[in-house]
């Protein structure tokens, strides 16, 4: 059976560090070392060490200051502190200096070093990889795209998920929030508990609140039974609120209390709930200008903080939109159980060209629409421009010459690769570049070719 990675172990207890070879050596390829200087000499001779396993308390050089010394010589790799010493050390003020993968005392259960271990190996080897994290985000969230913008994503989603930390999604509409909410749920120590999403946009407060919090019967007009809310049903998993700047201040409060203390009350009932779960926001607005305006808590914005990700709009990643193209397509005639459609060439460079000021979304609905309503298995430019209501010419608007240039010189780049199925030789050929100027600017304009 083949080995899930390589790991380094560094205890000064000679019977800690047999135990746990013991407990990984089946799964993994294990390096043991007794002292801090014995592991980064072990680390020097195996840069592929995928994690290490820290313990801090150690004679000579501790754990902290190896742990320094690791992140100096080899920044991307995952160390987890391994400690009988727990309450000597703050966790928070080594999580803010150390930023380690994870910090587990010695008189845990052991199902939480292993799954702490396995994360911070996968998510090392998914980092040194991105062929392999792009593929993976694909297979596992239906996340697609290999441009640098959305492999930072993926790696996010893969260090941020085992953990507690909430985490705030920022992003235009389309851009596909809720499967990175997903994602997160998936990769995180809740997955086989429910992850529901829920949108704050457009609704009553009173509806707003019965969704989240549930209600008692003849609470308000048109409660004809008792309901429990969103809160309760998720109980030990992920709930997901999109758009979380459109909830009103009462909301809010009522909202700060369960992430605060875990308590809440349905709608006219006085008995408590208790209730466990992560929580995770979308937002295509200003929060912190919410707050300045006095339209969303400050203490329920700090609260919510947590970890950022950033989605970008897809204009900003065109390099995704030949991938995504061939995935709705295949995805949606799978689906149907129809014969898959061909988008011929220039149909494909007037998608890449179009702005998409809907996003991702607007690109699956585009793709799907033309598949439906094109007679012919061969969808033509003219069949995109009639959907489209649009005939090519990008104005690339804003930033200035420079800025422009860039983003058509990005563009012919994209459809060269996307027109010879990302052969760099062909697309240097009819581009009449040398391949060497060819992969300089494509690092230039940062574009990731598969």
């Amino acid at each position: 059976m083949s080995k899930k990675g390589k790991i380094l172990i560094v205890d000064d207890d000679p019977l800690n560090l047999e135990a746990l070879q013991q407990t990984f050596r089946d799964d993994y390829d294990v390096l043991a070392a007794e002292s801090g200087p014995q592991g980064l000499e072990v680390l020097g001779k195996n840069p592929d060490t995928d994690a290490v396993v820290l313990d801090i308390r150690m004679a000579r050089m501790d754990g902290l200051e190896t742990a320094r010394h690791i992140g100096d010589q080899f920044p991307d790799l995952p160390v987890i502190f391994h400690t009988g010493y727990a309450g000597q050390y703050s966790e928070s003020s080594i999580q803010e200096e150390y930023r380690p993968f994870d910090y587990i005392g010695k008189n845990e259960r052991p199902i939480r070093l292993t799954r702490a271990v396995e994360n911070a190996v996968a998510l090392h080897r998914l980092k040194t990889n991105p062929s392999d994290l792009a593929r993976y985000a694909r297979e596992q969230y239906g996340l697609v795209g290999h441009s640098p913008r959305m492999l930072e994503v993926y790696r996010t989603i893969e260090q941020i998920a085992p953990t507690p930390n909430k985490v705030m999604i920022l992003g235009a509409t389309g851009t596909g929030k809720e499967l990175v909410a997903r994602a997160i749920h998936f990769r995180s120590t809740r997955k086989d508990k429910e992850m529901v999403p829920f949108s704050c946009t457009h609704k009553s407060q009173e509806l707003v609140e019965s969704e989240l919090f549930g209600h008692l019967k003849g609470a308000f007009t048109g409660a004809i039974a008792d309901r429990p809310g969103i809160f309760e049903f998720a109980n030990e998993g992920t709930v997901f609120l999109d758009e979380i700047g459109d909830l009103d201040l009462n909301t809010q409060g009522k909202l700060l209390r369960v992430l605060e203390v875990g308590e809440m009350q349905r709608i006219g009932s006085p008995e408590i709930v208790n209730v466990d779960v992560r929580l995770i926001c979308a937002t295509n607005r200003d929060l912190s200008q919410l707050v300045a305006e006095g339209r969303f808590r400050d203490d329920l914005y700090y609260r919510l903080k947590g970890v950022v990700i950033h989605l970008p709009r897809l204009s900003e990643r065109r390099q995704d939109i030949p991938e995504l193209i061939d995935y709705f397509i295949e995805r949606y005639c799978v689906k149907a159980d129809r014969a898959v459609k061909v988008f011929d060439q220039e149909a494909r460079d007037l998608l890449l060209e179009y702005e998409w000021p809907g996003n991702v979304r607007q690109l699956q609905d585009t793709v799907h629409t033309l598949i439906d309503l094109t007679p012919s298995y061969f969808i033509t430019r003219k069949d995109v421009e009639r959907a489209l209501r649009y005939e090519g010419y990008a104005s690339f608007n804003g930033g200035g010459f420079s800025t422009m240039v860039d983003e058509y010189k990005r563009l012919l780049l994209i459809r060269a690769l996307d027109r010879h199925q990302n052969n760099m030789s062909a697309a240097a050929r009819e581009l009449q570049l040398d391949p060497s100027n060819l992969r300089k600017q494509l690092k230039n304009l940062d574009i990731m070719p598969t």
